[in-house]
């Protein structure tokens, strides 16, 4: 039956119409990406291609941790339910919390650039759910989709310099503030 040009035609057509009608579908996982910056400025049809590369959605139980601090970075991390919270141990030795991240909200794009050591741990505060975008899969991207990859990037290069103001300007706050500053001093132990 395959053999018939005509039904050939046919099923090509069908298939054409199923890829073009899933195309226009946005799904509630394509609806996520769209909050994420990284992502914001890709087509129906890519935000479809990277929806097919994520890993997940992985479940995680309150209290468990996602990643922990000094652990090799191997990809971002998007919430799709449920609360995340980001800490990180100083120098201290004690725990400080960074944020706390919901529904669409990211965290770990710096391990799509390198594979430098997590910074900071993340921890499920309730049970919760995330997808999860790989370094390889960037990489990939890169070999195969130059347009993509370069939106991918430039939303990834937002993302990061977003990240480092947000950081400036709580360093800039802090350093106006002598009084915190001296606190700060005397226990880190430079002054008495």
């Amino acid at each position: 039956m395959l053999s018939n040009p005509l039904w050939r035609h046919v099923l090509r057509r069908l298939q054409e119409r199923v890829r073009s009608g899933r195309e226009e579908e946005e799904t509630a996982t394509c609806k996520l990406l769209k909050k994420v910056p990284i992502f914001q400025e890709l087509s129906g049809r890519e935000l479809h291609e990277i929806e097919e590369m994520l890993y997940g959605p992985r479940d995680w139980q309150a209290r468990e941790a996602i990643i922990n601090q000094g652990d090799p970075g191997m990809g971002l991390y998007i919430v799709v339910s449920g609360q995340v919270r980001i800490a990180q141990v100083g120098d201290d030795g004690l725990e400080k919390q960074l944020a706390t991240l919901t529904r669409g909200d990211f965290f770990g794009e710096q391990a799509l650039v390198d594979q430098s050591l997590r910074p900071a741990s993340a921890y499920a505060v309730q049970p919760c759910s995330l997808l999860v975008f790989c370094r390889p899969d960037l990489l990939e991207i890169i070999e195969s989709n130059i347009p993509l990859a370069l939106k991918i990037v430039e939303g990834l290069a937002r993302a990061i310099s977003a990240d480092v103001l947000e950081l400036m300007e709580k360093l800039s706050m802090q350093l106006r503030d002598p009084e915190r500053l001296l606190k700060g001093a005397r226990r880190a132990g430079s002054i008495q």
